[in-house]
């Protein structure tokens, strides 16, 4: 879900705009009815810092931790979408949640009907200027796409023998036993198998 400069336009998230460039969600520390402790990382503007966040009237700094040299925050946000995220049953805030140049982006993940309800009940807060909705199911076929039928074998066999677990339930050499095939090749199909999960996971999050 997106919301655009416009849609934010009179509502209470508008003053973030006046005060960060960028404000990144980084994690859900505290959720309750209430509303989300969260560790916040801002990118102010000039002449502009905690003390403006912390006067925004859904925003209560608690913390100010250091961060490669700049500022992340902890605090607790009160904002009316995140009251509604917390009281919708069956559904899952991904980090990070993005405000950036007047703009926010948030991704769920949940049941079908509880993101939808989500999404209904969001509409009467603040509409959102773009609403895209992926299923699960359809994406994990398009991963499954980019692997050949032996790299994806070797790669739920290790899955589901335990290989990925700490500690491993099982050796490599221990696959490739159960496979009936040479350990170095069972490797090579592996590996090529692991580089392209890692790829797709990485477009899917730039998404």
């Amino acid at each position: 879900m997106a919301w655009n400069r416009a849609d934010l336009a009179g509502t209470p998230m508008a003053a973030l705009d006046d005060i960060v460039q960028r404000l990144s969600i980084t994690g859900n520390l505290l959720i309750n009815s209430e509303g989300v402790r969260q560790l916040l990382a801002p990118v102010y503007r000039e002449g502009k810092g905690v003390d403006d966040l912390g006067a925004l009237p859904f925003l209560e700094v608690e913390q100010v931790l250091n961060k490669n040299g700049g500022d992340a925050l902890v605090a607790f946000n009160t904002h009316p979408l995140v009251r509604l995220a917390t009281t919708t049953e069956n559904i899952h805030i991904l980090v990070p949640c993005l405000y950036e140049d007047g703009g926010f982006t948030l991704t769920i993940r949940g049941l079908p009907d509880a993101v939808a309800r989500f999404v209904r009940l969001s509409k009467t807060l603040i509409p959102p200027s773009t609403v895209t909705v992926q299923h699960l199911e359809k994406k994990l076929e398009g991963f499954k796409d980019h692997l050949t039928p032996r790299q994806l074998e070797c790669f739920m066999l290790a899955a589901q023998h335990g290989y990925y677990d700490d500690p491993k339930r099982i050796t490599m050499q221990g696959l490739a036993e159960v496979k009936g095939i040479a350990r170095s090749t069972f490797q090579e199909h592996l590996n090529m198998a692991e580089q392209t999960a890692l790829k797709w996971v990485a477009e899917q999050m730039n998404e």
